[in-house]
Order: structure tokens, then sequence, then C-alpha cells
């Protein structure tokens, strides 16, 4: 009983968005061409650089079979970048169980970091299904874990970008006796559950960024942790205006952060600027402790778009120049960006 009633205030807790204060919208310097064999219109699901390349992961059908997906490797060409089909990290197919939820990549040397969101899922409503069977699968028995989406992956790259060393761990055990996200991890990720997204690495610390679940106050976890320690965790808190972190990436003092609705309703995206350090407030913290987080400007997407990935090709006293790619537009839309850091 407790459970079901936590699941029914956690989904209108997703519901209710409240917005931070708004801000200028950006404007795209130009879109970015993502050359080669990227067909499917939902297909860019995150984005990262390493030196002159972009790391991509495809999470919808890529190339001649729509099953199959992948995290690749593009190299520069002029403005743009161009697939290399020689080029696969990994490459995951939905026939053979083996498709991968890629929702973040991170960078940091010659390492690449890639995570799945570790999240459940409840079966969409059909229009050619019976009345029946949609209304079943509102039920608790109709959510399903996904062992596809339990995993966290170390890769790193030659001078060439092929891989040359792959580690897997799973976060899924962690999150299930985390005496906060425990009872979030059996909710589906589209109401509130558990839904890892964003991810950034600095000083070899991995931050991953949830999309979901948003607390009371509009406070959202990010988890701390190092690769070959991942239950000396901790859980910082940043607050996003009602928003779940959609995609996250490291800058000098700190990150940028996409943030985007939990669910699958309407809802605003928006670009921030986090310091890293948890924002919750307590008479024994003083001003000096306590996270700052900063609005940077509106996002607008493509129609159709959602903001689903974010990259720092450069960064100056005054500005980062970035990258954003979308969900739902055909080779992700991407647009670059020069963004004042105010």
């Amino acid at each position: 009983m407790i459970k079901q009633v936590i699941m029914i205030l956690s989904c209108f807790v997703g519901v209710m968005l409240s917005h931070a204060a708004s801000g200028e919208y950006l404007k795209p310097l130009a879109t970015v061409k993502m050359l080669g064999s990227i067909k499917a219109p939902e297909d860019v699901s995150a984005i990262a650089k390493v030196g002159s390349f972009l790391v991509i992961g495809a999470d919808e059908g890529v190339g001649k079979d729509e099953n199959e997906n992948f995290i690749q490797v593009l190299k520069k060409f002029g403005n743009n970048y161009k697939v290399d089909r020689n080029i696969l990290l990994f490459k995951g197919n939905k026939t053979d169980g083996r498709e991968m939820d890629i929702e973040g990549i991170a960078v940091e040397g010659d390492t690449v970091f890639v995570v799945g969101s570790h999240s459940s899922k409840r079966q969409r409503i059909k229009s050619n299904k019976k009345y029946k069977k949609n209304r079943k699968n509102f039920r608790e028995d109709k959510i399903e874990d996904e062992k596809n989406r339990d995993w966290l992956y170390r890769l790193t790259l030659n001078s060439q970008g092929i891989d040359s060393d792959k580690q897997k761990i799973s976060l899924r055990k962690i999150l299930k006796k985390d005496k906060v996200l425990k009872i979030f991890s059996q909710i589906p990720s589209k109401e509130n559950g558990v839904d890892i997204e964003g991810i950034a690495v600095k000083e070899g610390w991995l931050y991953l960024g949830f999309r979901g679940p948003v607390f009371r106050g509009n406070y959202v976890p990010v988890m701390k942790l190092k690769f070959e320690a991942p239950k000396k965790y901790k859980l910082l808190y940043v607050n996003l205006g009602g928003r779940g972190i959609r995609d996250m990436t490291h800058v000098s003092n700190g990150f940028i952060i996409v943030a985007g609705p939990v669910g699958d309703g309407p809802a605003s995206y928006q670009l921030y600027h986090w310091d890293g350090k948890d924002v919750i407030e307590g008479k024994n913290r003083t001003p000096k402790d306590i996270g700052k987080v900063k609005l940077l400007g509106e996002i607008l997407p493509p129609k159709n778009g959602k903001a689903e990935g974010i990259v720092v090709l450069e960064e100056n006293d005054a500005s980062y120049e970035i990258i954003i790619v979308y969900d739902g537009i055909k080779n992700g839309g991407a647009q670059r960006f020069s963004v004042a850091k105010q």
C-alpha cells in the first residue's frame, strides 16, 4: 500500500513542474551535420568529444538494420562530422536481446564512460490493442526491469579512436539499497522513477545526473562516484526548477546541465551552470558551502525535438561553444551555440 501511494505521489510530482526564472532563448550559430550511416529519426541520444573526434550514442535504428544501435566515433569533416562505419565502440541489437540503452557519454583524456538509465518501464498504451489490455498496463505487475539498461561502461581509446580496453559495471544493486532512491528504483522512469540520463567526469570522479526522481522542493539527485569503487558514492542535489537532468558535461568551474521534463508531458528545456556542490541549505552550512545554480538560457528545440545531449567544443573567459543534439530529429538535429558565462 505504501509503495502504491508513493508511486501516485511521484507521478503527481512529475507533472507539477514549477519553472525557474525565465531566461533568453539561445540562438544557434549553425546546424552541425553528422554525415554517414545514421538514418532513423530518433537516433542520437548522447554525445561527447575526444580530441578531434565526437563520440555519439545512437539509441535507435542505425544503418541498414533498424534494430541495431551503436556507440560510434565521428571524424571532423570541415565544419561537420562524418560517421565512419569502421570505428564502432559497441553495437547492440534488439532482436537478440543485446540492445544498448545509451543515455549519456562522458570523456576525460582518452577514457570514455557510457551509462544506461538503470530504469524500469511500463508498456505504452497503444490504439491497436484492446481496451482491457491497455488498462492492464497500469497494474503493478506490468512494471518491468530491463537488464540492457543496467550498466556503466569504461572504454579507453587509442589515437585512431578505437577502443583498446573495455570494462563494465552495474549500479542496479546499489540503487535498490539506497535509502533515498530505493523506492524510486521500482517506479517507471517516465513516472518519476529512477532514470539516469546525464554523465560527466571531472578529476576521475563520475557525476551521474538523474532525469528522475525530482523531489519535493525541485531537488534532483546527482550521484558522485569512482568507477573502481561505486559503492563509495555520494548523492548531491541540484535545483532545476522542477526539471530533471537530460544531460550534463564538465567545464572549468563546474558543470553545464541540460534540464527538461521528467515525463512525457510538455515543459521547457533550459541550460544551467552548476558549481558541483550540494545545493541543500542548513543552519550549519555557510553560503560558501552551498552549491550555486545559474540559468544560462532557454533552449528552443527544433519541431518535434527534445534536447537530449550536450558537448563543449571550446571554452574561454567569456563563453562556451557547445553542440546540443535532440531526440526525435534526424541525425540528432545538432546545433552549435555560443553561450555567455554571465
